[in-house]
């Protein structure tokens, strides 16, 4: 696992991947094994294959918030709202400020057409985190599901009141 890891953080992707599986088709299941393919499926777009991999990984350590992450981008990229709300949900229950997951989950309403369920989610990581500012603005100008609010200042505003 930890030449796995070296050979990912080198930024050897594809050997990560090969060693991983091997370990996994010699040794069987393993969490954090499933975790890193989970993670190198994701980052070359083949969120299918992540999927399957952080549900291995989720199904022996449940509720396991890097996973639950992880989980949240793969079903994402699948369009699957309902899972990724949900895997978002419970980080959130277990590490309410996580940043990324309030952003996350903004987005994931967003998609499913709730905005002031996203604004509020948006709202409690700006407060957390003004520097999200960007992203939030710039994921609710997404045509089709967000708004655009041509005064800045009053977004802050509203962000700040929905937190």
């Amino acid at each position: 696992m930890a030449e796995a890891i070296a050979l990912y953080n080198a930024g050897r992707r594809a050997d990560a991947e090969a060693l991983c599986g091997r370990l996994l088709a010699r040794h069987g299941a393993h969490p954090a094994l499933d975790q890193l393919l989970a993670v190198l499926c994701q980052e070359r777009g083949d969120a299918a294959a992540a999927r399957h991999h952080i549900d291995r990984a989720l199904a022996a350590r449940p509720g396991h918030v890097p996973s639950l992450m992880i989980a949240a981008l793969a079903s994402q990229d699948l369009r699957d709202f309902d899972a990724a709300e949900a895997a978002l949900t419970q980080v959130l229950q277990q590490q309410p400020p996580h940043v990324a997951a309030a952003v996350n989950l903004g987005i994931v309403h967003l998609e499913q057409g709730r905005l002031d369920d996203a604004l509020k989610r948006f709202g409690q990581a700006y407060v957390l985190r003004p520097e999200t500012f960007g992203r939030i603005a710039n994921a609710l100008a997404t045509p089709g599901t967000g708004a655009l609010w041509l005064d800045l200042d009053a977004l802050r505003q509203a962000l700040r009141s929905r937190a």
